[in-house]
């Protein structure tokens, strides 16, 4: 048989019965050619990440800029960050999990959940608590239309601040869900409507003004999902995405495409291995977002103590493109596991990120490593076969970007490993290597010959950790059919 083309691991698509798909693509960006290309589809090397500074505070908490200065909350201080990368500490915030922030320019108000809710003021550069007696004790905080607005954390009300003036509040100024009384878990601002999340349902308000409590449901406007996590609301593709269900629901990820409807953009493979996170660990996920390659990502993390974490991104790019939901995976090291960033920010004409566990400030850039610690990109293909018959694989060949290996201080020809499963992904033979190509290696091939016989179908596996700019661009084979 001549030469074919076999699907790259373009995606998350591992099904409960390994023989249909274990299709899976770590720490490689799936990408849609828009125009002739080599191939239609590709997966291109991720950013790496180098540090900026190491904070005295350990372990970020969020993120977000005021006035375009980066403010983190690393372990208990908010710090903010110059443009020189030196760190100013403003003070202490209490707990140990994630906060919510906002700001309207001059005050910055971080809530920690269940906790203490505080605010700095920019001009006279001080932290402090919020303590009117008519506040309540929140879980999330946004800026709409002058007014700070919280969600309190009993989940029965939200309320507002007087106007920009985060430390003052009045009893009355409080709304309520109105058209299912499900306990509010979020809030978020989208085109200038207030979407209030409950757990169940969503109800968007707007700022009718006058004397009193500001804002007024929308007649009609209201979406049938709820919110499951509290950090998993993300602003994105100039909409909004967030973990959660409807009625009887068991959570997915959603985007809201209305005033009144939302799209499922997890697969059923994402939503599988989402559910297998306890209702408390769903609860503590988050996301984030970002650009890289012209592609739109929108990356959510799952953390446990029970089960490997993981952090699933989802490309609308290249889901617009091929016209099917593309997913991918990145996580820090070599086994499962989430990524390290916990939060993203720009400023300086950077994506800067806090790190989960240490005091580092980092930044996306063309790096090849994490901080110095390799890059683990795997992919596993779709199964391949021929309508069931026996298969007898002559060659095997990756095309990689080839030429553009390892500089001369950090070893030599950079390898790709690849090893093969017959059962339906369940076990995989020996790893074997080929070279991707020195510096100037451009016609460098990576080819596996004398692949030998396999029943029914084939998984194909590649994994690269060398510190290489290493661009899959298409898999082939040249099989011959056998009898059956």
């Amino acid at each position: 048989m001549p030469r074919i083309q076999l699907p790259l691991g373009f995606s998350v698509y591992q099904s409960e019965s390994k023989p249909f798909s274990s299709q899976r693509c770590i720490n490689w960006i799936p990408t849609v050619a828009e125009s002739a290309a080599l191939n239609t589809r590709a997966l291109l090397q991720p950013s790496g990440l180098s540090q900026l500074l190491v904070s005295t505070s350990i372990g970020n908490r969020g993120s977000q800029t005021l006035n375009e200065i980066p403010f983190f909350v690393n372990g208990n201080s908010l710090i903010s960050v110059s443009s020189s990368f030196v760190e100013t500490n403003h003070g202490t915030i209490e707990g140990s999990g994630r906060v919510s922030l906002a700001n309207n320019g001059q005050y910055l108000v971080i809530v920690v959940p269940g906790g203490k809710s505080y605010a700095f003021n920019n001009q006279t550069n001080t932290l402090a608590q919020i303590t009117d007696v008519d506040f309540r004790t929140s879980d999330t905080v946004v800026f709409k239309d002058g007014f700070f607005v919280f969600s309190s954390s009993d989940g029965a009300v939200f309320f507002n601040s007087a106007l920009n003036d985060p430390f003052t509040y009045d009893a009355l100024d409080f709304g309520t869900a109105e058209i299912n009384p499900d306990r509010i878990v979020a809030l978020h601002v989208n085109h200038n409507e207030l979407f209030v999340g409950g757990f169940e349902t969503i109800e968007l308000f707007q700022n009718i003004g006058g004397a009193g409590f500001p804002f007024q449901r929308i007649p009609g406007a209201n979406i049938q999902k709820g919110i499951h996590a509290k950090f998993s609301l993300i602003e994105f593709d100039n909409t909004f995405c967030f973990v959660g269900g409807g009625l009887n629901e068991r959570s997915a990820i959603w985007k809201v495409t209305g005033s009144s409807s939302a799209q499922k953009i997890s697969t059923d493979a994402i939503d599988k291995a989402i559910q297998k996170f306890s209702e408390d660990e769903i609860k503590n996920s988050f996301a984030m977002t970002k650009t890289e390659r012209g592609q739109f990502l929108a990356y959510f993390t799952f953390e446990s103590d029970r089960i490997p974490s993981r952090t699933f991104v989802y490309n609308a790019t290249a889901t617009a493109l091929l016209g099917q939901r593309v997913w991918f995976e990145v996580q820090t090291g070599v086994t499962d596991n989430s990524f390290r960033v916990r939060s993203i920010v720009a400023a300086y004409g950077k994506l800067m990120v806090g790190d989960k566990s240490t005091g580092i400030i980092g930044e996306f850039d063309d790096n090849l490593t994490y901080y110095g610690e390799a890059i683990f990109r795997q992919m596993a293909s779709a199964p391949f076969s021929e309508n069931g018959l026996p298969i007898f694989a002559g060659e095997f060949e990756a095309t990689f970007e080839s030429g553009v290996g390892l500089t001369s201080g950090n070893g030599s020809d950079p390898v790709v490993r690849m090893d093969k499963s017959d059962d339906g992904g369940r076990t995989f033979n020996s790893e074997t290597k080929r070279a991707i190509g020195k510096i100037g290696e451009y016609g460098q091939r990576a080819i596996w010959r004398r692949q030998g016989r396999f029943p029914v179908a084939r998984t194909v596996r590649l994994t690269i950790t060398d510190p290489v700019r290493a661009n899959l661009i298409k898999i082939a084979a040249t099989p011959e059919v056998g009898s059956q």
